[in-house]
Order: C-alpha cells, then structure tokens, then sequence
C-alpha cells in the first residue's frame, strides 16, 4: 500500500485532494466557487495595498492615484488588478450562481448550504452597491446588472444543451467498460462486491435500465449506511438516509432490514447482463478486474461470517464451478487461500479461509473496514 494512504497524516490529506469521493456529475463547473473565492481574496489584498497609498481628500486623490500608478512598485499591477478583478468576481458569482440553480444546489439536503451562500451574496451586493455604484457609478450599477443577466442565460442554455446531449447519448450505451466516461472504477469495485452477497440488480423502466438495490439486516445498520454514504456521495443515488423496513421471517419473526436503492442507469444495463442468466445471478466473466480490495472489503462485510479464527463466506447461491473460480481467484490474485465445503443443502457451498491466509485477507481490506464489522476478522484486526 503506498505511503499515503497507509500513513495517518497522509491518509487525511490524500482523502481530501487524490482520493476524495465525489460525484460523477461534477465537471469544470464546479470551479467556478472557487474561482469566486480566488477574485474575493485577490480584490481584498488588492484593495488594502492600494488603501496604503490612495488619499481621498479632493484635492490629493488625483495626484495619489499618479503616485500608485508612476512611484510604487508594481502599483499599476495592484490597481488594475483591484479595478478589472471586480468584473471577474461578479462574471464569476453570476455564473456560480447560474450553475448551482441550473443543477439543484438549493434543493435538499444542500438547503442551508444555499441559504449561507444567499446571504454571503446580499452582503456582498450591499457592500459592491455602496462601495462602487453610488452617486457617481451608475454607469457601473447598469452594466453590472445588464452583464449578469446576460451570463445567467448564456450559461442556463449552453448547461441545458450538454445535458440533453449527454441524456440522448445515454440512452445508447451498451457496454459499460467501454462507455464509462470516468477513469474512477470505484463505483464498479463497490458494485461488484456487493453483488457477490446480498445486492441484486434489477431491470426498470421497462427494461430500459437497471438499478443495484442494498439491502441489509437492522442490526448490520452502520454497514448499510457506510456503503449508503459512499455511493451517495459518487452520485449513484438519494442522499437521504434509508429507512428501516420490518417483515414477516421464519416461525412468525419480525425482522428488521434497511433497504435502498441506486437510481436507474442505462449503463447498468450491461452490469445486469454480465450478472444474470434467465434472472439468476452468476458470476460475470470480468470479475477479476473488479476483485480489489475494496470490493473484497464490500464482500466479507456483506456475507462473511466470523469462524472460530477463520472467516466464512455465504457463497451458497453460486454453483460448484464458481465457487471454485471464487477460490482460485483468491488465490492467484492475492495469494490468500480457502477451501470449499457443503452446506447440507443439495449443491450449495460455502467459502472457508485458511488460517494463515487471514493476515493477508486482513492487510488488503483493513482500511476499508468499518468498527461494527471489525469482529468478523477476530483477532487479526
């Protein structure tokens, strides 16, 4: 594992910067508020370092813009980067603007994130109003507010045309490897591993696309919204949180279960088909490419089961042939060896790992191990 993920203080820089979850959805766009943030921080040190200089008496304010401009150092710098940096703050917010309405920010659960950004704009305005538009600058009160409406619109049509061209194009994609447009395959590694326990994958809309649905028991509840968190926050599905369903078990048991689902893509289509076979689930033929250590991690926690000082895995709806290849790939990947034995049900098997193969398992898939499941690992954790 390399150095930043395996060290605590990189671990916490490296989740911020090169392996930070985000939407998919999120394109050069989202610069733009940061890129806001840039011109406000260039106009206040600007404006200060030309506060140093600028006198404001009537008969010196003149001159003392010719001393800034002829006497300081790189004062003609300072005061047109002060006078243009205020076209591109407000060029900047008014696009900001533009997109997070366009893309729902103010919707929930963004709403207070929304409002704070409202009122940070209010004072904003009040103080570029008072500051720049008064008295002498309605010549630039007119222009700011004729330019704004003019980028709102610009950047409401173009936003509306690339995403009615990239919903035209989805409906066309069917082979997921070669159509997904993003080079992060997490979401396939989290996929993959919850497919080899208890998640299914299921055709909607009439068949148009697919949609993975979780579910988990009420007492595995931090799994089911660890692995709720991080697909929420890749934007495969809703961001609130799911609720716990109750139905009728074995000899009249209530049981609790926590249940959600992805949103319905086109590109899921081909992950239904490499899954299933006459609606029954198989193992898809690519399955090595996506076995890594997150998807294991998906998989012990979903199906493991702690053994003594070994682990078992509920591999029982998987034939004899794949529960084999289950094992050779363990084996020829991550040199982590297992052994297969009968469950008492006719042509069903279960997964067991050697006991000297658990601090391997251990090494590859303790980063990703959540508190609650840490007991399935036993003392190797």
């Amino acid at each position: 594992m390399t150095m930043r993920k395996s060290n605590p203080y990189l671990t916490l820089v490296n989740s911020y910067t090169m392996d930070s979850p985000q939407p998919t959805s999120m394109n050069y766009w989202w610069n733009l508020g940061s890129l806001t943030g840039l011109c406000t921080v260039m106009q206040m040190a600007s404006g200060t370092f030309t506060a140093m200089h600028y006198s404001s008496n009537m008969e010196l304010a003149f001159n003392s813009v010719e001393h800034i401009m002829r006497d300081v150092n790189a004062g003609w710098l300072i005061r047109y980067m002060h006078a243009n940096g205020a076209s591109f703050f407000f060029m900047c917010l008014y696009m900001h603007m533009g997109k997070a309405l366009y893309y729902g920010s103010y919707k929930t659960p963004r709403v207070l994130v929304w409002s704070v950004g409202v009122v940070i704009f209010i004072l904003t305005m009040a103080t570029a109003f008072m500051g720049y538009c008064l008295v002498y600058g309605q010549m630039s009160h007119w222009g700011k507010y004729i330019a704004s409406n003019v980028f709102i619109i610009i950047i409401y049509v173009y936003l509306k045309y690339k995403m009615n061209k990239k919903c035209t194009s989805r409906n066309e994609v069917t082979n997921l490897e070669e159509a997904w447009p993003f080079k992060d395959t997490t979401i396939m590694e989290m996929m993959y591993g919850s497919l080899l326990g208890d998640a299914h994958a299921e055709k909607r809309s009439q068949g148009k696309g697919t949609r993975i649905t979780f579910y988990q028991e009420g007492s595995h509840n931090d799994y089911t919204l660890y692995l709720h968190s991080l697909i929420a926050n890749l934007g495969f599905c809703n961001t609130n949180i799911p609720k716990m369903y109750t139905r009728l078990g074995k000899k009249g048991k209530m049981r609790k279960i926590m249940r959600f689902s992805t949103w319905t893509y086109t590109q899921f289509n081909y992950m239904h088909y490499a899954w299933y076979s006459n609606n029954v689930k198989m193992l898809p033929h690519n399955l090595s490419n996506y076995l890594t250590p997150l998807a294991l991690s998906i998989w012990m926690m979903d199906d493991g089961c702690k053994m003594n000082n070994s682990l078992k895995l509920a591999t029982n709806n998987f034939t004899l042939n794949e529960n084999e290849y289950l094992i050779y790939l363990l084996k020829s990947k991550y040199n982590i060896n297992a052994s297969m034995h009968k469950t008492g049900v006719k042509d069903q098997f279960n997964i067991y790992m050697f006991v000297d193969s658990m601090p391997t398992l251990v090494k590859l898939i303790k980063p990703y191990i959540i508190p609650s499941m840490k007991y399935k690992l036993g003392k190797y954790i």
